[in-house]
């Protein structure tokens, strides 16, 4: 049974695995009733569910190839077109309430300018015709008559060899040019997107309005350079007590700056109890001898599968089983695999094929290609393929895992508390981080079904539940509860004590780092630069040269304090130690180079350019951030799908 499953196991596994494709879609959906909603709702916008499915599916063929994607690269994408959908209905809004539309004149415009993107879609189209020709012509006399006159019918410049602009331009002037199903498309996509955003963000940047004044000041900024001499008491280099920052200090801080610490997204908390995911010797024992079963069939003479194709079939290496599980082209020396391969592989003669061999990989049946051998007879080079199967956790050693959480969920949902129950089965709770509802769990990384278990939809039973049911990756398996939570919007000095009281405490590092350097700045002073053996104890002393918008040590890359530093100060003085960033700091400015006046009036006239470019760009990308931030935006996504 097992020769005649591996000698069929192309169709096996084709089969195998469509099965396992329709029982996963199954598991990802819900029931069939929330298809009754839409995929979501942006202000009154319905975003239906076909649309959104269509486009997924649409995107996953074309520009993953359909190759498949893990849960969490679905969940990903399924939120990335979601939010594509959320933007398109937004624009929508904002183009009908600008009146915003393209013209004839701009269409055809559009037309002229792409027109490689054009010609593409048309040799598509055109190509797709010839197929529909050869499919119904009823003999090769028929096919070519149609094919020729069909050929013939076509613009000139799809046809000709080298491509005339001229020729193009002019067809899309005529009536002819839009009795193209691609060129419909491209219409409408023009028309209804692609020429309406660029006016809208041609209308929000028109308050964009750059002055030379501005630009003088940023240039003569920029263009500046310092030859400095920099002394560092860097923070790391004293240590304060965590205890010295009480939480009355952390809410002191809070309060003062409240406005600083909002809530951006919906946030959770969680207590949760985990199992690694590893196979166990049991696990161990049933691949090796799976492994041993292949051996035996790819060394029996009377079976026809050879190696290379049972590589490409069954070895787990996707580098390799592809080629048939050749591991390189070229004869190559010892050191190039793991030790346990080596041996195996050194030790084989050219076309013999080896028992399974262990390694950190997994199991590897090796077959020889041949090897290269020295004076002596020794085999100096090899050339090997190999058919690798991991070694991972079965179905069953899965399920024990999940039961042993299962049953915890039961107790606790019968009356227990999740510490007492995991404590009985020697398992410990640990409480999470803050998880926002696109994270994840810092441990575990993505985990199916945590959002939805955080964030229930509200058209869905209410669980009873406070445990959340088994959720897993193929690391781990976990079960959550969920003992906090906060809306976006909200201040919060839970999310943020830890954050808060790491600023606190750095701040204290940086004073005494101030009064320590304090305390050195004569032997600072007194420093040479061309003493390369000097040096003082917890000092970095350097010599920089850099403009204000540069990096300079202590105050890291275009911070505004060095700015202000260096405007203050005394060429060939040194500054008294100021707190900067990742430090204290004394400075002493050598020596000032400006730039000409030639050399700033032509930086300015870049710069003015390159600023309303930029400010446009930045105007509409924060307008449209404004815009998504400030919308009503109800997502169904779980009801369609477990995440």
């Amino acid at each position: 049974m097992l020769t005649w499953i591996n000698e069929k196991a192309k169709w096996v596994i084709v089969i195998f695995a469509a099965g396992i494709a329709i029982g996963l879609l199954a598991m990802d959906r819900v029931p069939d009733q929330g298809r009754s909603y839409p995929i979501g709702i942006v202000n009154d916008t319905k975003i239906s569910y076909t649309d959104f499915d269509s486009r997924v599916k649409m995107i996953v063929q074309n520009q993953y190839q359909n190759q498949h994607l893990d849960d969490e690269q679905y969940s990903q994408l399924r939120a990335q077109v979601f939010s594509s959908f959320v933007r398109q209905a937004l624009f929508a809004e904002q183009y009908e309430k600008a009146e915003l539309s393209a013209s004839v004149a701009e269409l055809k415009n559009e037309f002229k300018r792409n027109s490689d993107a054009v010609r593409a879609r048309l040799v598509q189209e055109a190509q797709a015709h010839l197929y529909a020709i050869q499919q119904q012509a009823t003999s090769q006399e028929d096919l070519i008559q149609r094919s020729q006159a069909y050929l013939s019918s076509l613009p000139k410049f799809l046809t000709d060899t080298t491509f005339n602009k001229a020729d193009y331009d002019a067809w899309i002037e005529t009536p002819a040019a839009y009795r193209w199903n691609s060129m419909l498309m491209l219409e409408d996509e023009m028309k209804n997107n692609t020429i309406p955003a660029r006016q809208l963000q041609t209308l929000v940047g028109a308050s964009v309005h750059p002055t030379s004044l501005e630009a003088k000041w940023s240039v003569e900024r920029r263009m500046t350079d310092y030859e400095l001499q920099v002394a560092v008491a860097p923070s790391s280099a004293f240590v304060v007590d965590s205890n010295s920052v009480d939480s009355v200090m952390v809410a002191g801080y809070f309060n003062a700056h409240i406005d600083s610490f909002f809530v951006k997204n919906d946030a959770a908390q969680f207590q949760y109890v985990s199992l690694p995911v590893e196979a166990t010797a049991a696990d161990d024992a049933s691949i090796r001898e799976y492994a041993m079963t292949l051996y035996y069939q790819l060394t029996d003479s009377s079976s026809a599968t050879t190696f290379e194709d049972m590589a490409r079939v069954s070895s787990e290496d996707p580098g390799s089983a592809e080629k048939g599980g050749i591991l390189s082209e070229d004869f190559v020396g010892r050191g190039t695999y793991v030790k346990p391969f080596e041996d195996a592989a050194f030790a084989l003669d050219s076309g013999k094929i080896s028992e399974p061999v262990r390694s950190q990989f997994g199991y590897h049946i090796i077959k020889s290609y041949g090897n290269v051998k020295n004076a002596k007879g020794e085999v100096e080079k090899v050339k090997v393929g190999h058919i690798l199967l991991t070694v991972t956790a079965s179905s069953n050693t899965i399920d024990s895992l999940e039961k042993i959480l299962t049953n915890i969920k039961k107790d606790v949902d019968a009356g227990s508390d999740l510490l007492t129950e995991a404590q009985a089965r020697g398992l410990e709770v640990k409480t999470s981080e803050w998880v926002s509802r696109d994270g994840n769990i810092a441990a575990f990384g993505y985990l199916k079904g945590l959002a939805s278990f955080a964030w229930p939809n509200e058209n869905l039973p209410k669980e009873e539940s406070e445990i959340s049911g088994v959720l897993r990756n193929n690391k781990w398996v976990v079960i959550a509860k969920k003992v906090g939570a906060f809306k976006a919007g909200e201040r919060s000095l839970a999310l943020y004590y830890n954050d808060i009281k790491e600023t606190l405490l750095k701040q204290k590092a940086g004073k005494a780092a101030e009064v320590y350097l304090n305390s050195v700045a004569a032997q600072v002073k007194a420093w040479n630069p061309a003493d390369t053996a000097a040096k003082i104890e917890k000092i970095e002393l350097e010599t920089k040269n850099a403009s204000v918008d540069g990096f300079v040590p202590g105050f890291g890359y275009g911070n505004a304090q060095i700015a202000r530093v260096v405007g203050k100060a005394k060429a060939g003085e040194w500054t008294a130690p100021v707190v900067a960033e990742n430090g204290a700091v004394m400075v002493k400015v050598v020596s000032k180079k400006t730039p000409s006046v030639e050399e700033v009036e032509d930086a300015i006239k870049q710069d003015v350019e390159n600023s309303y470019r930029f400010g446009v760009m930045t105007a509409f990308n924060d307008y449209v951030t404004t815009l998504e931030a400030s919308t009503p935006v109800k997502s169904n996504l779980d009801l369609f799908y477990r995440d």
